[in-house]
């Protein structure tokens, strides 16, 4: 069983969720964690398809192994504070969260990338618009920011080391940067050009056909207007 089945279990444990939409941020997110802050993030959905050790390393991959509730026990016994992807919705725990948000109309086409050139699962854009529950992008970023504990991130301005996120990130975490922002997105595409494909709002946001756009304006314009990106 995953550590994501299991954190509304995992009662005292030391966790931080590193929370987002799929394809919105949340690998560069624990990219600047480890390189920054020297912070690496558990292993649990599938991040052996890095299989470069040196981008392993640089995502600060950590296997969380068969038994998650011993992982959870031994990160309890010596007082380490796990920060844990999680691209579902929030669950009961009150543990703290770091979100990340972008652009839900590049978010959207991206996932649609991911899922046809390395899930192998093409799909129509329409039904990524219109998906319903944790995939749902208006449901999904609209329930984590209004998550107490909960520091929200915009994904272009991290990507490009804006200074003030990562001030954001000290101070929510209690962690002070000890690196400067040096991390490349070019370097990262060269590194897996299928996960890390482009990186670009406005290149994504060009791919939607008038039809995607109207039916994103339709059940996702408020969303995208509340969060400034329109």
């Amino acid at each position: 069983m995953s550590f994501a089945t299991q954190r509304d279990r995992a009662g005292a444990a030391p966790v931080t969720w590193l929370a987002s939409f799929p394809r919105s941020g949340n690998t560069v997110l624990r990219v600047v964690l480890k390189n920054c802050f020297g912070i690496s993030s558990p292993w649990i959905y599938g991040d052996g398809d890095f299989a470069d050790p040196v981008l392993a390393r640089m995502v600060g991959l950590e296997a969380v192994g068969p038994d998650v509730q011993a992982f959870i026990r031994n990160a309890r016994a010596q007082g380490r504070r796990l920060f844990v992807k999680t691209h579902e919705l929030p669950g009961a725990d009150h543990h703290p969260a770091i979100h990340m948000v972008r652009d839900g109309r590049s978010a959207l086409v991206s996932r649609r990338h991911y899922q046809r050139e390395v899930l192998g699962r093409p799909r129509p854009l329409t039904d990524i618009i219109a998906e319903p529950g944790a995939g749902n992008w208006s449901a999904h970023v609209k329930a984590w920011m209004i998550r107490p504990n909960t520091l929200t991130l915009r994904y272009e301005k991290l990507a490009a080391g804006d200074p003030v996120p990562l001030a954001a990130i000290a101070d929510f975490t209690g962690r002070p940067q000890i690196a400067p922002f040096d991390i490349s997105f070019a370097r990262l595409h060269d590194m897996d050009p299928a996960f890390f494909r482009a990186g670009n709002d406005a290149a994504n946001i060009a791919e939607m056909a008038g039809e995607d756009r109207a039916l994103f304006e339709r059940l996702h314009g408020d969303t995208l207007r509340a969060l400034g990106y329109l």
